[in-house]
């Protein structure tokens, strides 16, 4: 079985448009400034977040040099980005008029959006010692405003079908850390989801997700608790979350 890359990509020597792309706004108490992450035995911080007068991601920072940093135009989102090692990760995604990303330098069609502005379709890079390979093509299954499937043929695949449950609850903006597109494996560069309270990989799931299913193995359902206010503060003893306002 081949093993799935990473893809990150390099943005020196390229002409980036210089209006910033738009975003929408909500109220900043609800800005998520630090995720804690661990088990029922220890908790690290995975990530402590900064953002910019438009309320978007501007820096996150883990563990070692771990470090992004974000930096919007209308046409592309430049990522500047260190590994915990301090490898050079650093990014760029383009995007389309609607400042949905389509792809990368490396591939510009891999992601598409129909009518209705939800994700269809996604390519997701293979390969072997760092290389590229090929591609996967994925195929997404959208009801009632929710995803509820991602499913693919190809023989490279090691999950070919992918399906989601949710509550009969509004979805929170959690970094995309209870998203169906980070659970689900759709987006498997560290710095892309944090990206998902955007309109930067369409529209997302407007119910709380519940649990994913891998090949038919289903996982536990996921569990939340919220504070005073309704805001999630920790999801299934893996997530731990702080707001800017207590």
């Amino acid at each position: 079985m081949k093993n799935l890359l990473l893809l990150f990509l390099p943005c020196f020597m390229l002409s980036c448009s210089k209006n910033n792309a738009p975003t929408p706004k909500t109220n900043d108490c609800n800005e998520i400034v630090e995720v804690i992450q661990g088990g029922e035995c220890c908790y690290y911080t995975a990530a402590t977040l900064t953002y910019d007068a438009n309320q978007r991601v501007k820096t996150v920072t883990g563990q070692g040099l771990n470090k992004t940093e974000y930096t919007y135009y209308n046409d592309s989102i430049a990522i500047k980005a260190t590994d915990i090692n301090g490898n050079d990760i650093s990014a760029l995604l383009y995007l389309d008029h609607l400042h949905r990303a389509t792809g990368s330098k490396f591939f510009s069609a891999a992601y598409t959006y129909n009518a209705d502005g939800y994700m269809i379709s996604y390519k997701q890079p293979y390969g072997d010692n760092g290389q590229i390979t090929g591609f996967i093509q994925y195929y997404l299954t959208w009801q009632n405003g929710d995803l509820i499937s991602v499913y693919t043929d190809d023989a490279n695949a090691s999950y070919k079908n992918i399906s989601f449950q949710y509550f009969n609850l509004p979805n929170q903006n959690l970094l995309g850390y209870n998203s169906p597109f980070y659970s689900g494996k759709i987006l498997t560069d560290r710095n892309s989801f944090y990206l998902l309270n955007g309109p930067y990989f369409g529209k997302q799931s407007k119910d709380l997700l519940k649990n994913v299913t891998f090949n038919g193995i289903q996982y536990n359902d996921i569990t939340y608790q919220s504070d005073s206010t309704g805001r999630i503060i920790k999801s299934s003893d893996f997530f731990k979350f702080t707001y800017k306002c207590p």
